[in-house]
């Protein structure tokens, strides 16, 4: 197991080292100059257009700039804004807990939404629970996210006055206020979410639940508990973690939409923001750090599934 998780640790360097690079490239290509930009506009002067050139470090070649990136980006320095003067890494370390909270909390509203689902309709194919999961899944993947987080608000914000319908509390500074309010915006996500995890439990489960070795226990008497709960279930877990791992980029993205809507000042809203402002640092930093937490989602998936399936460390 141990020699599993190197192996995972290092394939993770020529991965980032790829995405560094596909970020710098992307946001080199934008449209518009950040120095003009900073400057005032077009009507500024050569002069102190070239200044802010030579502050911001737009006047090195494009090769030296990318190394410059990658190394300050492994030390932790993502530059200064050249909107805010302030370091990009402490505006992530303001946002990246209200997203990620967001992100985990709608997970877990998926999860608890898709399992008793996903386990229920395998169990009754065809029948009442099946009717509904697949009911919950079309509407997971139809409804738009903004749509449905607006019918949330309408219903349990300002006619039912129960939730906030927008702001944010720090999880530090009184938890059931964090909680409250981030309840609305996972309920949003997690229903979108829980779709098609549904649809893979139900799918995965279902096609153990015919298999030969379920009869077998089955009719040497053992538990329905047992054999769906200990057997069954944990071998049609592998398929549904992969979806789950899958959904972390989707639920990064969408958390731009939700954050949006539930005005939280998220990473999302910080990334919209730099576009505008066309603040190249904050967005490489963004969308940066956005692909380094999709590739530890991705290492931690894997190593989920190694736990679940012994036969994947071998291979």
């Amino acid at each position: 197991m141990l020699s599993f998780i190197i192996r995972r640790l290092l394939a993770l360097i020529p991965q980032m080292l790829i995405a560094a690079l596909v970020v710098f490239v992307l946001t080199s290509l934008l449209p518009g100059d950040a120095a003009i930009a900073r400057a005032g506009g077009e009507s500024a002067t050569p002069e102190l257009i070239a200044q802010y050139r030579e502050q911001l470090g737009l006047d090195k070649p494009l090769v030296t700039r990318f190394f410059d990136f990658v190394v300050n980006a492994a030390t932790g320095d993502l530059g200064i804004s050249f909107s805010t003067n302030e370091p990009v890494t402490d505006i992530l370390m303001r946002k990246v807990p209200v997203t990620l909270s967001l992100v985990l909390l709608s997970f877990l509203v998926a999860l608890l939404i898709a399992l008793p689902l996903g386990i229920v309709a395998a169990l009754h194919p065809n029948g009442v629970a099946d009717r509904v999961s697949l009911a919950i899944a079309t509407s997971g993947i139809a409804i738009p996210n903004f749509w449905f987080a607006i019918l949330l608000v309408l219903l349990f914000s300002l006619t039912l006055g129960w939730l906030p319908a927008t702001g944010y509390v720090s999880i530090t500074e009184n938890p059931g206020q964090w909680f409250l309010h981030l309840l609305l915006p996972a309920i949003t996500l997690g229903h979108a979410l829980a779709a098609e995890l549904t649809r893979q439990l139900r799918a995965s489960l279902g096609d153990h639940l015919r298999r030969d070795y379920v009869r077998t226990m089955r009719s040497v008497g053992l538990s329905e508990v047992s054999v769906v709960g200990k057997h069954a279930l944990r071998s049609a877990l592998g398929p549904a973690v992969t979806t789950l791992g899958l959904q972390v980029p989707i639920a990064i993205g969408s958390a731009v939409v939700v954050e949006a809507v539930f005005d939280l000042p998220g990473i999302g809203s910080q990334m919209v923001q730099a576009v505008f402002s066309r603040d190249i640092q904050v967005l490489q930093g963004v969308i940066l750090f956005t692909v380094l937490l999709v590739v530890v989602a991705s290492f931690l998936t894997d190593l989920a599934y190694a736990l679940i399936n012994p036969k994947v460390r071998v291979q």
